[in-house]
């Protein structure tokens, strides 16, 4: 081989590496931006959500019969405000990353972001269900001393328990399953050294 061929073949070596790099890059972009919309799309389904629980619960206040109705229609309205707020602010901490840094610095945020949604959901438990339990089992204890309050009481703290219990299992079930997989497919498509991350 003369010295010819092998500057030929360095040369060209390092062009194939630059367009699957540059592909690599484009692929992790696509996904980014599919991952993305996918979240907008549920933060604005839960801040659209928790308005309006917001709305109906203050229009409940103010028609409350008792001081403690009128408190737990309060809490409900401020826990419909927490979680707008709540994961707007989360959003806005999860920040994209830029693509013109290093390739091993792009893909590393992006495994971040997966990282920093299956801790959202594996806390779900305690910003999103436990608020929603308590105001709802509030509510329930100050129908207590009505007509027929009994019964009332019980039927609220026993669909406010399964609905929870069920929001529970959404998130920390198929939610956080969902994501590991994407996780994993994005460690997958970065190679082996990636897949280990």
């Amino acid at each position: 081989m003369t010295p010819t061929d092998e500057l030929r073949e360095l040369w060209q070596s390092d062009i194939n590496q630059a367009l699957n790099q540059r592909d690599l890059l484009r692929e992790l972009e696509r996904r980014m931006r599919s991952f993305d919309r996918t979240i907008r799309w549920r933060d604005l389904r839960e801040t659209v959500a928790g308005l309006i629980v917001t709305a109906v619960y203050v229009w409940f206040a103010l028609g409350a019969g008792t001081l403690f109705e009128r408190m737990a229609d309060l809490w409900l309205a401020a826990w419909g405000i927490w979680v707008a707020l709540f994961l707007r602010r989360y959003f806005k901490l999860s920040r994209k990353p830029a693509p013109e840094q290093t390739l091993a610095v792009y893909r590393q945020a992006l495994v971040d972001r997966y990282d920093g949604q299956i801790r959202l959901a594996k806390s779900v438990k305690y910003w999103y269900i436990l608020p929603m339990w308590l105001g709802m089992l509030l509510l329930g204890l100050a129908v207590w001393s009505q007509p027929r309050g009994h019964l009332r009481c019980t039927l609220v703290a026993v669909v406010a328990t399964v609905v929870s219990a069920f929001v529970w299992w959404l998130n920390e079930g198929p939610g956080i399953r969902y994501l590991q997989r994407k996780r994993r497919e994005l460690a997958a498509l970065m190679g082996e050294k990636g897949a280990s991350i």
